[in-house]
């Protein structure tokens, strides 16, 4: 790419792997960033569990799918479930046993037999590579706040990790305003994944984004894995997949790049003629 690119990274299974990125690819956004590209983390997580070392390799970040945008110290989004939706999606996941956890900007809400439950993941440990950017499970738990009353809590989007009713029954259950996405590391079909409003999407984040900076579209480069990706790689001038991925996000791809245990960020920028 000839001119100065604004690129959007996925992070869980594009920029990272179980929680961690590789050095490789925290070099390479310094780089880019060095010849004059604006790079920008774009995560379906809030920024919450987002650890500060990873956020200070990127300009910026759009966080919980869209909802919450970020470039510079300049917050441009903060879009929450409505009080009483809030309320009631919760209520519903309380009800089914599900396990789950509220995610906002400041922290995720939980009970603490999900606290718990993270506790022995970290515990039982994921191996952080050495060298790498991110914790694992640890940057989960270090933003677990156990309120009172879980379902008076404010939040943008809810991660599901299992339950014994579908998360899309779920979401048609909360009403018309609500959305279910299936968790791209799990292979249970609908019973994990996350609870989102239908209205927000990664593509609006990086359009807020590129109209904030006065990037052209044409200009704007995502890179990711799930299908939360979808309407990102699709809005983009250039989108990027990594090889592996479910057919929708594979159709929405210009080019494939393999995922970070090979370095796929550093061959997408590369390709790019970003670095």
């Amino acid at each position: 790419m000839s001119e100065r690119a604004c690129v959007f990274i996925d992070f869980d299974g594009t920029f990272a792997e179980h929680g961690v990125a590789p050095r490789e690819h925290g070099e390479a956004v310094l780089r880019a960033r060095a010849n004059g590209h604006t790079v920008l983390l774009c995560t379906g997580r809030p920024a919450s569990i987002v650890a500060a070392d990873v956020q200070e390799l990127f300009d910026g970040l759009v966080a919980s799918a869209g909802a919450h945008v970020r470039v510079g110290a300049e917050l441009l989004r903060d879009d929450r479930f409505p009080a009483e939706l809030a309320r009631t999606t919760t209520q519903l996941l309380l009800e089914a046993g599900a396990t789950f956890a509220l995610e906002a900007p400041e922290a995720i809400y939980c009970t603490p037999d999900i606290a718990a439950e993270i506790q022995e993941r970290v515990d039982g440990g994921v191996q952080e590579p050495r060298g790498g950017f991110g914790r694992g499970p640890r940057d989960i738990l270090d933003a677990v706040v156990l309120p009172d009353d879980l379902t008076s809590c404010s939040y943008a989007k809810i991660s599901v990790w299992g339950s014994p009713v579908p998360v899309s029954e779920i979401a048609d259950r909360a009403g018309e305003l609500v959305g279910a996405l299936p968790n791209s590391i799990s292979d249970d079909g609908m019973h994990s994944g996350e609870l989102h409003l239908l209205a927000i999407d990664k593509a609006d984040g990086i359009r807020q984004v590129a109209a904030h900076l006065g990037v052209d579209m044409a200009a704007t480069v995502g890179i990711g894995d799930g299908m939360n990706d979808v309407g990102m790689l699709r809005a983009a001038g250039t989108g990027v997949g990594i090889g592996g991925s479910a057919p929708a996000v594979l159709a929405a791809a210009d080019l494939l790049v393999p995922g970070p245990r090979e370095h796929g960020i550093v061959a997408a920028f590369s390709r790019l003629g970003l670095i």
